[in-house]
């Protein structure tokens, strides 16, 4: 899906985009090309009108002016006298035959009305529009015809303007911005990709995390209606297993409200939808509420719970207190799973392990303006390349273990209840081993 979708993003990018640049270059290049030939008129014109006003002055030309000004302006002149041509050859040398040029140029004037023999009537000049006419052999040239009326008679003038060279020069601008334009769509293209890309990346990656969260869910919900399905089949034809049969299933029940509840716990956290209720607490009564109840189930499972607090009086905090307790039984809950199992100690007599590294801490402390609420075992600790998973919903360092009660939720919606409440959440390794979990309480949450 992603991939055709970035396919049609780049494709669109590019052709909008590559259409206004081509708009911008093509009126750039528009706007060049009458400049230019404006500019092409203004000199022919400026030549015209000296040759005419040579023409009204003058009874004769001197073939050195001539030779000059064609070899100068790449110009083509041909006069006549009342019918008789000026003798010149012409000093220019153009690739079409001069005669030829001429003939097309008398053509280009016929259309206007104006012929070899017309002579002026109302006035005393007869000119024709500045027109472009091709050679034979790929050359073009502006082009005026005139007759004037003099006192011995009439003057006609022909004056053509090699403007090839031009023309060529123009092609070639023309190309070299036909290869910017297809250049910068290029790059416009190469751009697209990696923008578009960029911008679909965290679009990917939440669609990917939706799809495993999904298959996850399913695999969870799967489990625990297997076992009920199965039980109830073996209840049904064994009524005398039937007891047994509605205690396990009523088990699984638990289990998977536990995970609905828990499903719908960090959906309404995403959604910004949980009610906080800031006010202002006392984090060591918290704590304390806390080793009175889980001192006993540490205990119990061979290991114990001690809480550090400094000698000066803790500030109070403004926080919801529902919440944070939420939090630190994560926390205590993930520390008693990992680090007080008897797999995690397999090898405590070997190791010669004390009993301080069944040891669980509740260590409270204000430092930088922050106070800090650590969780500290001493368990097996998390490899740095997964500490960055260990918040990702059902995402379990150890895969192996065969718990069902723990779904890999507990620490997303820790990560979750510190989040909508401005704390931050992060873990470390404690030294000797284990793991530290912190949450920070900033500037902002404590109360003078």
């Amino acid at each position: 899906m992603f991939p055709r979708l970035r396919r049609k993003f780049v494709i669109l990018y590019t052709l909008s985009t590559g259409l206004i640049m081509t708009f911008i270059l093509s009126a750039a290049f528009l706007f060049y090309a009458s400049s230019q030939e404006n500019r092409q008129q203004s000199a022919f014109q400026e030549l015209l009108f000296t040759l005419t006003a040579q023409l009204q002055t003058d009874s004769w030309f001197a073939d050195s002016f001539l030779v000059q000004m064609e070899k100068n302006n790449r110009l083509l002149i041909y006069i006549e006298e009342n019918d008789t041509p000026f003798f010149f050859p012409g000093a220019y040398k153009s690739r079409t035959k001069r005669d030829i040029l001429f003939s097309r140029a008398e053509d280009a004037a016929k259309k206007e009305n104006i012929y070899g023999d017309s002579h002026p009537i109302s006035s005393n000049l007869l000119q024709s529009s500045v027109f472009r006419i091709d050679g034979k052999e790929r050359d073009t040239y502006l082009g005026n015809v005139l007759i004037l009326r003099t006192t011995s008679g009439y003057k006609k003038l022909i004056l053509l303007q090699d403007i090839s060279d031009s023309q060529k020069k123009l092609l070639e601008t023309g190309c070299v911005y036909l290869l910017i334009n297809l250049g910068g769509i290029l790059l416009l293209f190469l751009s697209g990709r990696w923008f578009v890309g960029r911008s679909l990346m965290p679009l990917e990656e939440t669609y990917q995390k939706q799809q495993e969260f999904v298959a996850a869910v399913s695999h969870e919900l799967r489990s625990p209606f297997a076992v009920i399905q199965t039980t109830a089949e073996a209840a049904l034809s064994n009524p005398l297993e039937h007891s047994h049969g509605m205690s396990v299933i009523q088990k699984e029940c638990r289990r998977g409200s536990t995970l609905i509840k828990n499903l719908l716990l960090l959906v309404t956290a995403d959604q910004k939808e949980w009610a906080v209720r800031d006010r202002e607490f006392e984090i060591d009564e918290l704590l304390l509420n806390l080793l009175e109840m889980y001192e006993p189930i540490i205990f119990s499972k061979g290991g114990t719970l001690s809480l550090l607090l400094p000698d000066e009086p803790l500030p109070p905090v403004s926080a919801d207190p529902d919440l944070c307790q939420q939090i630190f039984t994560i926390l205590l809950d993930n520390a008693i799973a990992y680090a007080l199992t008897d797999e995690s100690h397999a090898n405590e007599e070997a190791c010669a392990c004390t009993q301080n590294e069944r040891q669980i801490i509740l260590q409270a402390e204000v430092s930088s303006g922050c106070l800090i609420v650590r969780v500290i075992d001493h368990g097996p600790g998390i490899p740095d390349e997964e500490k960055t998973r260990i918040f990702d919903r059902f995402y379990r360092s150890d895969r192996s273990r065969s718990e069902k009660e723990h779904f890999g939720l507990g620490l997303s919606i820790a990560a979750a209840l510190a989040g909508i409440q401005n704390l931050d959440l992060h873990v470390e390794d404690t030294k000797g081993g284990g793991c530290t979990f912190s949450v920070k309480f900033g500037k902002r949450k404590l109360c003078h």
